[in-house]
């Protein structure tokens, strides 16, 4: 009987590659007892590293010497696709061993993914955004950089975030940024990066966001937060071009992806974010991005806001579009009045939306006079599929009427669903009445989370 060592070496390295998510199958493969089988397997081991570096000298200093004989070994950091770095204590690049990864990150020819995790940290010095500028220059592959709570109450590391525009452009394509000083620390990196495909930034209460991710005590929370309640998750730097990079085209106008999520679910106005985004679609109406392909937003966001978003955006290759309203400010009966204005300019809004295959809307969709406007103004969206309401506060036989009538509308509609709720697949065609539907549990699409470019593995 053939055995998995019958095959070539280029075929078990390619069943390998399909293994590593799975990494307790590649452990087992370690203990197999197969030298061969070993060699083959043992670069697996080094594709994904996790490093915490502390402010502790003695623990530094030991750590050190491992970077050191770990780098050493072309095949080991070759090996290396994903790093995940963890900053506990004070920040001080004088470490030993933040000093050394800094001076072997150009090492790392194959890392694509790097995870940088701040929320530990005690002291919030412009010198770590300039360490975490240091990794976009010196990794020549790196396409995903995450980042975790980077503060700069010092508001230097702009300054030193603008030589990047006079280096060669890097090619990260993915940022993904949660509770990071955006005005004038690490989040800036995006407007010096015109590779980038794919922004996700997150913002909200700080006080809660370190809560529940940190371990720092509250005094620590608070001393980290340096006076600051709530953090701007980017809305406007995202919109408008870079200050310090004259030239750069702003991210909306050459990104494919972008998410941004404000937690603060009991806001009582629209925030910032939001602000941001109104005053730029109502200075430019008719200039959608040429690029974007998919936008998700959740934020404290009203009706106005939303109209004029949406009016804004509007363009003929956007395939997903979705938006949560957090907070109190949405009104169910402004959004309605919002319909009838449709109506009467003629009906046909949704026509310009060409290529729009998902939409997420921040209402419930089952008021007597949405369903009246709402489906019939959807049905001129040529390609949509399948359309989801961020609001589900009724009965699920009034959900079952309401999907019904959607997809009696809309005759390209293969699912109507109400988030966190049930889902309605259309199993007859759509279009026709009456439409027979098949109720399932909800299950978020993967593109209304955070998947940047995918897992390191992926691409």
């Amino acid at each position: 009987m053939a055995v998995l060592l019958d095959l070539s070496p280029e075929l078990v390295t390619a069943i390998l590659d399909h293994l590593v998510p799975f990494l307790q199958t590649l452990d087992n493969l370690y203990l197999a007892g197969n030298h061969n089988l070993f060699t083959l397997a043992r670069p697996y081991t080094w594709r994904e590293v996790d490093i915490t570096l502390s402010d502790n000298r003695q623990t530094s200093a030991a750590l050190a010497e491992r970077l050191l004989a770990f780098c050493a070994d072309s095949a080991k950091v070759s090996a290396v696709r994903s790093l995940n770095i963890t900053f506990t204590g004070f920040f001080d690049y004088h470490t030993p061993a933040i000093k050394t990864l800094g001076e072997n990150l150009w090492r790392f020819t194959n890392l694509t993914h790097v995870t940088i995790n701040c929320v530990n940290n005690t002291a919030n010095f412009w010198t770590q955004p300039r360490y975490i500028q240091s990794i976009i220059e010196d990794l020549p592959a790196l396409l995903s950089l995450t980042i975790d709570g980077c503060i700069d109450t010092y508001c230097k590391a702009d300054e030193s975030l603008a030589s990047l525009a006079a280096l060669r452009i890097p090619p990260l394509k993915h940022l993904a940024a949660r509770f990071c000083e955006v005005d004038d620390g690490v989040s800036q990196i995006w407007c010096y990066c015109s590779n980038l495909e794919v922004v996700e930034l997150a913002g909200g209460l700080a006080e809660r966001f370190f809560k529940e991710n940190s371990s720092l005590p509250l005094n620590g929370i608070r001393a980290k937060m340096d006076g600051t309640s709530e953090y701007s998750a980017g809305m406007y730097h995202i919109l408008n071009p870079p200050r310090n990079a004259p030239g750069r085209p702003a991210i909306f106008h050459h990104a494919k992806t972008i998410k941004v999520i404000s937690d603060d679910a009991n806001a009582s106005t629209v925030d910032s974010d939001c602000w941001g985004l109104t005053n730029f679609f109502e200075d430019h109406p008719d200039e959608p991005s040429e690029t974007l392909t998919e936008i998700f937003l959740e934020l404290s966001i009203d009706v106005y806001s939303f109209s004029v978003f949406l009016t804004g955006i509007r363009s003929a290759i956007l395939e997903r579009v979705g938006v949560v309203a957090l907070g109190g400010v949405w009104i169910p009966s402004k959004f309605d009045e919002f319909l009838v204005e449709l109506t009467h300019t003629g009906g046909l809004f949704f026509d310009g939306f060409e290529s729009l295959e998902e939409l997420v809307l921040p209402c419930d969709g089952i008021s007597p006079e949405t369903l009246r406007l709402l489906p019939r103004l959807l049905a001129h969206a040529p390609t949509l599929q399948h359309l989801y309401f961020a609001v589900a506060d009724c009965e699920d036989g009034d959900l079952a009427v309401a999907a019904q009538t959607y997809a009696e509308a809309i005759s390209t509609l293969a699912s109507v669903s109400w988030r966190n709720r049930c889902c309605f697949n259309v199993s007859l065609p759509a279009g026709i009445s009456p439409v027979r539907l098949r109720e399932r549990p909800y299950q978020a699409p993967r593109w209304q989370g955070w998947n940047g470019i995918g897992e390191w593995w992926e691409i």
